[in-house]
């Protein structure tokens, strides 16, 4: 099935998710590990406040509706026009419908805080987003700013169509797979912005009520890539060992940061565990590959 994750990107009327409402939301569904665009999402979403109505609603006839209507700084931004918004799907439908499009699947968003502000004040369930932003700021620390179009700039890629969601879907694409290549050359001990608690296991996985923890940097994948991986299989992530820990999957360690040891403070922490009777199993990345069926 390869490495799949979302890419998702919002045209708002305006920068606070606590008045603001979406007008588009775009998708895609990318092969990390191709770089292939697999499935496309896109939709555009009308507020419930383009139109103010004035007086008693029982009495309201077709003068007493005056259009209230997008802002033009945003028509002329986006390209998106009030008419582009008729009979479009509510925002908390069309959030469920890209919910519903992304499934279990890893979702990543350049300045991921906005895009999950305005998602997730329509859906009980909290999505965690992965930020692109902060894999561009590490992999373009000299750049005077990490804005989109900086960075693709930076990149040589075309930034026509921007600030309509799914041209910037595209855009930021190749930043977030520009940033993996990186991680993947420049292996880092702290994994810049990896949350364990960011994936969620699938119920369905066979290895579903395990839990696994990762340590050091792995080379057929990034730290996301195998967190992707396995909680799809059901692993819940661990972010540090401890007696409920299952499996820990002993990566390349950087040996200028182990303070003189040869193994990581995660590595040390199972073996001393598993001395006293607790069930921790060591694996290689080629352990972890070949259990989870990767790339069969």
């Amino acid at each position: 099935m390869g490495n799949l994750a979302i890419i998702v990107d919002l045209e708002t009327t305006g920068l606070d998710s606590g008045s603001d409402q979406i007008i588009e939301i775009g998708a895609i569904k990318v092969d990390l590990d191709t770089g292939e665009v697999v499935e496309q999402f896109q939709t555009f979403t009308k507020p419930d406040d383009v139109y103010t109505f004035f007086g008693d609603e029982e009495e309201l006839d077709e003068e007493d509706v005056e259009p209230d209507g997008l802002d033009p700084f945003i028509v002329e931004l986006t390209g998106i026009t009030d008419e582009m918004l008729e009979g479009a799907p509510s925002n908390p439908e069309a959030v469920e419908a890209f919910f519903r499009f992304a499934g279990d699947l890893q979702i990543w968003a350049y300045n991921a805080g906005f895009d999950s502000k305005f998602l997730n004040v329509h859906t009980e369930e909290h999505r965690p987003l992965k930020d692109v932003l902060a894999l561009a700021k590490r992999t373009f620390p000299s750049l005077a700013n990490h804005k989109l179009a900086t960075v693709a700039q930076e990149l040589n890629i075309s930034i026509e169509g921007a600030h309509r969601a799914m041209a910037d879907c595209l855009i930021t694409k190749e930043v977030l797979l520009k940033g993996i290549e990186f991680q993947r050359e420049n292996p880092h001990p702290f994994h810049h912005g990896f949350k364990a608690s960011d994936y969620r296991p699938k119920e369905e996985g066979m290895f579903f009520g395990k839990i696994i923890v990762f340590t050091g940097a792995l080379v057929a994948m990034t730290r996301d890539g195998a967190a992707t991986h396995a909680s799809q299989f059901g692993f819940k992530i661990g972010s540090s060992v401890t007696k409920k820990t299952d499996y820990l999957v002993v990566g390349i360690q950087d040996l200028s940061t182990l303070a003189g040891h040869d193994k990581s403070t995660k590595q040390r922490k199972a073996e001393e565990l598993i001395t006293e009777g607790v069930k921790i199993e060591i694996l290689t990345e080629n352990d972890f590959i070949r259990m989870c069926g990767i790339g069969e």
